[in-house]
């Protein structure tokens, strides 16, 4: 047996014990963060120091198709290897920058999947987990609309001619699509999601999901709905991103300044989510934890070390028991309160066509959620994204709004008696 097939086998076990449940033991939980080698990260020594002191357990690297085509990945791969980390691609780069022919697709379509040929160099290593498409609904609900002078185009299928039913359907099915090829390469596809909507047409077509906490919407709102989805849609797992992001601004090195996410509701944050019994959560981002020029962490990173420590005394539960107090049936049309929004449309998966009853039930859910609440959420809006809302211009960020225990599920849901102890509320039944 030579030292590569020794090593390998060390490999496997390590995966084996990491990603495998112990009989009786509290359900894993692993922790990640969100990084890049853009500007050569890792040639500094002390980026392994600083994984290492934040317990870091799994890597999501930011990649481009220069990295893959020039075989400059290996970097990245190779740190994993050294440290037995398991790995995904994130490929947001396709939602920022236009004109790349690796993102254009011969249907139209402007996205990034990553092919056999990209991922040549992590083909057999049981290290790497999959691709992580980032924000991927949001970049479908821009179907058609101008975003600084740059049209969208649509992300996974020209939904703009559909009814919101329709449009919710061939958007499941290209997921169902990619998911399915993903599979067949014998990796994962996760879904990292801004939005309060959006979440089952991505658990419907079979992929991972991966809400992002802290961001700009409340985290017990995240949980109810995608939850609920991954329930739905009997998933085996739930991820989390969160996310240091807050509208435009982030704390580069752990710098803070008025409206930022405070290294308080980043810690709470972090707490939430091992509690609610998310399987994977990773932190983004990486350089708002650490300062690779010094090497020390940041207030944010001291928080991780912090939830570290703590973690093993908290309680935690699986997501898949979780019991709620209240089950809410409706289409999941997407609105969130874009009245507000200073670019996002109304556009529910990207169809341009919005009908009067869909309208109707997006009202009166986000009008369940203020009572909810008890008004500590508007009746009009739900995340801080409906910029022009008065109430979230003027009220900083929380990371609960005091909801009840509840789950959301879509339009297909059907089975009422699965939850014998909770209220229902059917959404999609016509308004009294």
């Amino acid at each position: 047996m030579n030292r590569y097939t020794i090593g390998l086998v060390h490999v496997l076990v390590a995966i084996y014990i990491l990603f495998t449940p112990a009989s009786g033991q509290t359900r894993p939980f692993y922790f990640g963060v969100n990084a890049d080698n853009w500007h050569g990260e890792l040639k500094n020594p002390v980026f392994a120091q600083c994984i290492n002191e934040l317990g870091v357990q799994f890597i999501v690297w930011h990649v481009s198709p220069e990295e893959l085509a020039t075989g400059r990945i290996m970097e990245c791969i190779e740190f994993c290897r050294a440290n037995n980390l398991p790995y995904l691609f994130n490929t947001e780069l396709c939602n920022y920058v236009p004109g790349v022919p690796e993102f254009t697709n011969a249907d139209g379509t402007y996205r990034w999947d990553l092919t056999p040929e990209q991922l040549r160099h992590v083909h057999g290593d049981p290290l790497f987990l999959g691709q992580v498409y980032d924000e991927p609904m949001l970049m479908q609900s821009l179907n058609g609309a101008v975003v600084q002078g740059r049209p969208i185009a649509p992300y996974f299928v020209d939904t703009s001619a559909m009814l919101p039913a329709q449009a919710f359907d061939a958007v499941t099915d290209k997921i169902s699509a990619l998911t399915a090829m993903h599979t067949q390469q014998g990796h994962r596809t996760v879904f990292e999601m801004v939005l309060p909507d959006y979440a089952h047409a991505a658990a419907r077509g079979g992929a991972v999901l991966a809400p992002k906490l802290l961001k700009e919407t409340p985290n017990d709102l995240m949980f109810a709905l995608y939850a609920g989805a991954a329930r739905e849609y009997a998933h085996t797992e739930l991820w989390a991103c969160v996310d240091l992001w807050f509208l435009d601004k982030f704390p580069e090195k752990g710098e803070l300044g008025p409206g930022f996410h405070t290294p308080q509701n980043f810690y709470d944050s972090l707490c939430y989510a091992y509690a609610q019994g998310f399987d994977y959560v990773y932190v983004e981002h990486l350089k708002g934890l650490v300062d690779l020029d010094t090497g020390q962490l940041t207030d944010f990173g001291r928080q991780v070390v912090a939830f570290q420590a703590v973690k093993k005394d908290l309680p935690r539960t699986a997501w898949q028991d979780f019991q709620p107090q209240i089950v809410v049936k409706r289409f999941p049309g997407g609105y969130w309160g874009q009245k507000y929004s200073a670019f996002i449309p109304d556009h529910p998966y990207g169809s341009a066509e919005n009908l009067p009853t869909v309208r109707q039930e997006d009202e009166r859910w986000l009008a369940l959620l203020s009572t909810l609440s008890q008004n500590k959420l508007p009746p009009e809006a739900n995340t801080w994204n409906a910029l022009a809302h008065p109430y979230f211009q003027q009220t900083p960020y929380f990371p609960l709004a005091g909801l009840p225990s509840m789950l959301v599920m879509d339009h297909f849901f059907t089975d009422t008696t699965a939850f014998p102890q909770a209220r229902f509320i059917d959404l999609t039944a016509a308004a009294p």
